[in-house]
């Protein structure tokens, strides 16, 4: 038996043992160790489907063990690799707007969404790409949410599309202490069509072929564990 094939049902024992932190680690080896090469051969449907499987339940696990955008992260990819699987059907379910892990009201949606822009665009601005001490993580939490409380006071948001949201999320530059943020930094990369010669909107399928609208596929706005741990 393979490699990665031992590892993977490893993963689905821990998995069923609410062990998700241990099945992480089995199903993330078997991610590292599964072959991709022959995705061409005969075989390929079998490979992505063994992948599409793969991601499937990385994705469980990582909900279970309390990530739950990475979990969103994950299942995208099983989707990508997998067009016709019940794993599109759970993403509906459980995203929201911004392509995050829907939370309870859409307020925390819109917190979510605005924190996690913030928090990436700090880690990204850091030489080290990660963020340091307790001390560190606390300072920036702050000070995302005096901005956030701020902005909840001045701008009528429920009366703002998603796209509005977003706009004004990533207008908003805070220049956090011991770092100089440059002007650049208050643009985005902006997504085109190139076929049809225009900007991406929120409703527009994905252009990478996935089937899967843009705003949960490479649109996606990234969570707080995903800006912490990394993105796929």
């Amino acid at each position: 038996m393979q490699s990665w094939l031992i590892d993977y049902q490893r993963g689905l024992r821990w998995l069923r043992r609410h062990r998700p932190l241990r099945a992480l680690a089995y199903l993330e080896r078997a991610l590292l160790a599964i072959p991709t090469d022959r995705l061409r051969s005969p075989r390929s449907s079998s490979r992505r489907a063994d992948l599409a499987r793969l991601f499937f339940y990385l994705g469980l696990g990582f909900r279970k063990a309390g990530m739950r955008n990475r979990a969103i992260g994950s299942w995208v990819e099983s989707a990508r690799l997998d067009k016709r699987g019940r794993v599109r059907r759970k993403l509906f379910r459980v995203t929201n707007r911004y392509g995050m892990a829907r939370q309870d009201s859409a307020e925390i949606d819109d917190q979510q969404a605005f924190y996690g822009i913030q928090l990436s665009r700090y880690i990204r601005s850091k030489q080290s790409h990660r963020l340091g001490t307790r001390a560190e993580i606390d300072m920036i939490a702050e000070l995302i949410d005096e901005h956030w409380v701020r902005l909840r006071e001045t701008a009528d948001l429920p009366r703002l599309t998603c796209g509005q949201k977003l706009e004004l999320f990533r207008s908003i530059v805070i220049v956090f202490p011991f770092l100089t943020v440059p002007h650049d930094l208050k643009t985005e990369d902006v997504a085109v069509d190139f076929s049809h010669g225009r900007r991406i909107t929120d409703g527009d399928r994905c252009v990478c072929g996935s089937g899967l609208p843009y705003r949960l596929c490479h649109g996606r706005t990234p969570g707080a564990d995903e800006a912490l741990i990394g993105k796929f």
